[in-house]
């Protein structure tokens, strides 16, 4: 969302320098700044909380652009390297995220019948302080199965995956839980992965960086 507010700021400035004759410099960056400003209004006093915060970070985006252009407008290679080194260094970040996304797919808990997932799922229902999450392989056609499992004091959640990515040492998982009276005793959620890192990091939308929290169970 970062890169997408100063993407942003930079499509207001083309259109504005396009549209408005003789606009000067210091109302594009006071436009910006106002822009900025109403996005970060929007992100803390309409939407608020966690949801609201994407949209504060594209709030920074813009910031970002509007006190770059305030700074370098004055020289004719600093303009140079704002409209087109900028867009050139968020290019390969894109490209660098896209490279480095895991292709994943969440598994239908009908089709977790071979007996080693299948045993693993009954213990996790009989012991819910099993929180953590377990590595297969194999399923659904992919390399791996992933199950993760929330534990008793998450009863009645449900568990959506929303993004999977990875980086040189681990996996990053970003989930996304809500109360919806789900009966199972330990709610869990099973994912194929194309690859897995040795390390894995499940984070949730509500805040909790589980980190090494959230382990790989070992049966004993």
């Amino acid at each position: 969302m970062y890169e997408a507010g100063i993407i942003l700021a930079m499509i207001v400035f083309g259109l504005t320098y396009v549209f408005v004759k003789g606009i000067s410099d210091r109302t594009q960056v006071l436009l910006l700044l106002v822009l900025g400003i109403l996005i970060l209004a929007v992100s803390l006093f309409v939407i608020g909380g966690f949801e609201g915060m994407p949209y504060g970070v594209l709030s920074l985006g813009v910031f970002t652009l509007a006190i770059l252009y305030f700074f370098l407008k004055k020289y004719v290679i600093g303009k140079k390297i704002l409209f087109i080194g900028v867009p050139l260094i968020i290019a390969f970040q894109i490209f660098y995220v896209f490279i480095n996304q895991v292709d994943y797919q969440v598994v239908d808990k009908e089709r977790l019948n071979d007996d080693e997932t299948g045993n693993y799922i009954e213990k996790i229902k009989n012991d819910p302080s099993i929180a953590g999450y377990k590595k297969f392989t194999g399923g659904e056609g992919e390399g791996f199965v992933l199950l993760i499992s929330m534990g008793g004091e998450r009863q009645g959640n449900t568990i959506e995956v929303l993004e999977v990515k990875e980086d040189s040492e681990k996996t990053i998982i970003r989930i996304r839980t809500s109360y919806n009276k789900n009966p199972e005793p330990n709610p869990y959620i099973a994912i194929a992965l194309t690859r897995v890192k040795s390390k894995v990091v499940i984070l949730d939308t509500d805040g909790t960086n589980y980190g090494d929290g959230l382990y790989e169970y070992s049966q004993k």
